[in-house]
């Protein structure tokens, strides 16, 4: 990533009257433990921020992490609504308003004669906000999804495209993006080093090792580096809390993700003279678990650490009753966004997903068919 996108970023904030900070609906552990490091780290320069998780449950907040209390749910007011008239000819005396059938009505009474049409303007005011920092959005179609209506404000603001997936399109004006990166969290490390690294306390430092842990595996993933471990290092010399993190990411599995990953588990099947390793999810396993198909990065991961020695992982749920979404992962030297071209899916080297508009069953066979030809 380079030097150049660190600066831009941080004068962008540091101009901004006030930032949005925004991560996806069903975010990943790493997403929102990246959002919550940023609110704190904006917070402790003392600037104004606010973060959305859209539809987020406060209860589903790690305790662990900081700034809790700056998450919402859904976005508030975005801009006002500015109204001018001219009381130069004609001061006003009394002003009052009344809402009738979801229509506002406002009564303004002069002190003497009238006031015309053209004594009234009606114009935007100002943003609420002056810069948006978009963690793990892989294009502007999908943030703009995340404001649930129509809205310009992402082609008015500075936007911060935050991420480490292959899949980003690098589509902001600020791109920090790091495909070497093992999580978010590592990302915004790399910003908040760059910036100021007095300002990460033992807060805020516990919220960045989190999204590493959860998005490494606990450090078993092969995107981790010597650099990987040397930051979690100077994590923990801060005052992150390792126990508190690993604690609450397990208890958080038990809850829901367990229950999925012991049905993946159960129906695993391993071509062992290729070195392919596959399982299915129904919709309705996703239903019985409690969680959501957010979570399949999670669970590939999971796979990885089951069957280490496994040339390919694949995973297939049930999207719909005709759609199937279908992750992909490869050890080096095989690449899954090459092996899985002719399945649709796309994605990095490691990593590659997409959906397969066939049944679970049938597309499952279908695929497993066609990774059994790439792999001769």
């Amino acid at each position: 990533m380079a030097w150049q996108a660190l600066q831009q970023a941080t004068e962008t904030i540091k101009r901004a009257k006030r930032t949005l900070v925004l991560a996806p609906e069903n975010p990943t552990p790493d997403a929102m433990a990246t959002l919550s490091a940023v609110l704190a780290y904006l917070h402790a320069h003392q600037i104004p921020v606010d973060g959305i998780i859209p539809q987020i449950n406060p209860e589903k907040i790690p305790s662990y992490l900081p700034a809790r209390d700056k998450v919402q749910s859904k976005l508030t007011a975005m801009r006002d609504l500015k109204i001018r008239l001219d009381v130069g000819r004609s001061p006003i005396h009394e002003l009052a308003y009344d809402v009738k059938d979801s229509k506002l009505e406002i009564l303004l009474t002069p002190k003497s004669g009238e006031w015309r049409a053209e004594d009234v303007q009606i114009m935007p005011g100002e943003d609420r906000y002056e810069a948006i920092i978009a963690i793990g959005f892989p294009d502007r179609q999908t943030l703009n999804s995340a404001f649930r209506e129509p809205t310009d404000i992402i082609h008015r603001l500075p936007i911060i495209n935050l991420d480490h997936d292959a899949k980003n399109e690098h589509w902001a004006p600020i791109n920090l993006i790091n495909l070497a990166a093992t999580s978010n969290a590592e990302m915004a490390m790399d910003w908040f080093e760059e910036w100021d690294n007095k300002k990460i306390d033992n807060q805020i430092a516990t919220a960045l090792l989190a999204g590493l842990i959860a998005n490494t595996n606990s450090f078993r993933s092969p995107k981790v580096t010597p650099q990987t471990l040397e930051k979690a290092a100077r994590l923990i010399n801060l005052g992150a809390d390792r126990e508190n993190v690993v604690h609450s990411l397990w208890r958080t599995r038990q809850i829901n993700t367990l229950k999925l990953w012991g049905r993946a588990l159960a129906r695993l099947e391993h071509d062992r003279s290729r070195g392919l390793v596959w399982t299915t999810l129904s919709r309705q396993d996703i239903l019985d678990s409690g969680t959501t198909e957010a979570r399949l990065d999670e669970l590939v991961n999971e796979l990885i650490a089951f069957v280490p020695d496994a040339k390919l992982t694949a995973v297939f749920v049930e999207h719909d009753a005709y759609t199937t979404r279908m992750a992909l992962f490869a050890q080096a030297p095989y690449q899954a966004n090459v092996i899985g071209r002719p399945l649709g899916l796309d994605g990095s080297h490691q990593r590659a997903s997409g959906a397969i508009a066939k049944p679970l069953l049938e597309a499952k066979d279908h695929a497993v068919e066609t990774l059994r030809q790439q792999l001769k």
